[in-house]
């Protein structure tokens, strides 16, 4: 008669949920993810401090970054007055995010100034 036959072994998982037979196998796998977490951190560390150099130099130079799209905003006058120009500047905190990758720009602001156009 031909039996059922069990085996008691041990089931290895990674942080990331994949299961392996062998520990080898399974350590192996989870230094792979753990230097690929850490070469993600230092490349965004990286990004980060260039971009705040990036803008420390604008910012000591009192230089900036203007919307290409719509770079000069009328303003608002009243009667026969001259109109008054304003500059379309970005702000530091969109320029940071657009340059380290966490944000594409501005996508709201621009779908608010090309519709006034």
């Amino acid at each position: 008669m031909i039996g059922i036959s069990k085996e008691l072994g041990y089931v290895y998982f990674t942080s990331t949920g994949d299961v392996y037979a062998r520990r080898k196998d399974a350590e192996r796998h989870q230094a792979e993810i753990n230097y690929t977490k850490e070469s993600r951190e230092m490349i965004e560390r990286r990004l980060l401090v260039n971009a705040e150099k990036i803008l420390e130099i604008l910012n000591e130079h009192g230089w900036g970054v203007y919307y290409k799209t719509n770079p000069i905003h009328v303003l608002g006058v009243q009667g026969g007055e001259p109109p008054i120009f304003s500059v379309n500047a970005v702000s530091d905190d969109t320029l940071l995010q657009a340059l380290t990758g966490n944000d594409k720009g501005d996508e709201e602001w621009h779908s608010e100034t090309d519709s006034t156009q």
